[in-house]
């Protein structure tokens, strides 16, 4: 999402329109351009069906953001995508009720769009069919709604938005209805079984959907989006079950745990060329900076670095360059690894400060985190190749006594 543009902000939360974006804007020119009297005409009213198609996407997501906001969760920002939109919450949410409401706001204000669509809607197209613009009959408006007109716009966006709300309902984990079924089960189930299950349907679904899109685009040429949304649908449910798999681990570990043992801190007046030593002499890439009293003053990121080498060169001096110690998360040594990620990712860093009182015990990195994680993994995959390995054993003696 590196390439994404903020085009406004609503209530602290940054809409962003990816760069991709601009291919659904195109595709809208080119599909309307040869249903008006000149191509520029259909081009332009393309254009626009597009936008305000996505004005709706836009509230869509700002109906999960706000509801969010109102339980106390974070919104990063609303990223526009030509699949649709995303909202991105800084954590999500461990209520099943909370949950449940915040994914089912999404197609209500899709469904309030098309109430509130309706009568300006059939005014229209009553208005227009009295003025000899639209023939009456179901199916001749369908096969005129490409024809640019105030009435067919009206239409367009009252279907659409019923169509919105009713497909974020299917149960395709992680769209809206795949997150329902997820907080439905989670009010019965640990929350990882109700992830693992809602996955399992979701990719179910996933498969449904690319197979009607195939089928589409036999037929008609269509289905790409289908397609796209099956992928997105497919790989992205892995990836949270992932994400809650591991959160569900690392509530059983605590900072102490992931704190490198063999770090070394820099001072605030020694310049950069003493983080490059150390980076190419050992694995660590991110520093605690002290200040000549031996008090904690800040962090020197790998990130930081590798800019201030390009803008400032090896002869920098770290107070320069870190990252001060009021950004910087701050736990306690007994601090569960889930509430250390959560708040990195809260506060948008990669790397938290663990204190034991006023004492400066170490720095975590996520990269320490991700370090437990595979750890624990392998350690998990060598019990369950052991308790394999004893059941075959067993199964063998007992044909032996046969």
């Amino acid at each position: 999402m590196g390439t994404s543009l903020t085009i406004f902000r609503f209530r602290g939360i940054s809409v962003r329109v990816h760069w991709s974006f601009l291919l659904i804007l195109a595709y809208g020119a080119f599909a309307y351009s040869a249903a008006a009297s000149t191509p520029l005409l259909g081009a332009i009213y393309g254009v626009i069906t597009i936008v305000l198609l996505f004005a709706c996407v836009t509230l869509h997501e700002f109906g999960h953001a706000l509801v969010a906001r109102h339980y106390g969760i974070g919104v990063r920002d609303i990223t526009l995508l030509p699949i649709g939109g995303v909202a991105n919450l800084q954590r999500l949410p461990e209520n099943p009720g909370q949950e449940l409401l915040i994914a089912i706001a999404g197609p209500l204000v899709n469904f309030a769009l098309a109430l509130l669509l309706l009568p300006f809607t059939l005014l229209a197209i009553g208005w227009e069919m009295r003025a000899g613009s639209m023939q009456p009959g179901f199916m001749q408006i369908l096969q005129n709604l490409q024809t640019p007109g105030f009435g067919n716009l009206l239409l367009y966006l009252f279907a659409t938005n019923i169509l919105l709300g009713a497909f974020n309902l299917l149960p395709a984990f992680p769209m809206d209805g795949g997150r329902i079924l997820r907080a439905l089960l989670a009010m019965a189930l640990n929350y990882v079984q109700a992830t693992r299950i809602a996955v399992l349907v979701g990719r179910m679904m996933a498969v449904l959907l690319a197979m009607w899109g195939i089928f589409l685009w036999t037929v008609g040429g269509g289905g790409i989006i289908l397609l796209l949304i099956a992928f997105f649908v497919y790989v992205g449910g892995g990836a949270e079950r992932e994400a809650v798999e591991s959160r569900a681990v690392l509530r059983h570990h605590q900072a102490s745990e992931a704190l490198p043992t063999d770090a070394v801190n820099l001072y605030a007046s020694e310049e950069l060329s003493r983080a490059v030593d150390l980076i190419m002499n050992s694995y660590q890439t991110d520093f605690a900076v002290f200040d000549l009293g031996g008090s904690f003053i800040g962090v020197l990121t790998r990130a930081r670095l590798i800019h201030a080498l390009r803008e400032q060169g090896a002869d920098a001096r770290v107070v320069d360059v870190m990252l001060p110690a009021a950004e910087i998360p701050v736990c306690a040594p007994d601090t569960s690894l889930a509430d250390v990620w959560e708040k990195m990712t809260t506060s948008g860093k990669r790397v938290a400060a663990v204190f034991e009182g006023h004492k400066f015990l170490g720095l975590i990195t996520l990269d320490d985190i991700a370090e437990v994680l595979h750890v624990l993994a392998a350690a998990m995959q060598g019990q369950g190749r052991r308790a394999a390995g004893g059941m075959g054993q067993q199964v063998g003696e007992s044909v032996q006594d046969a």
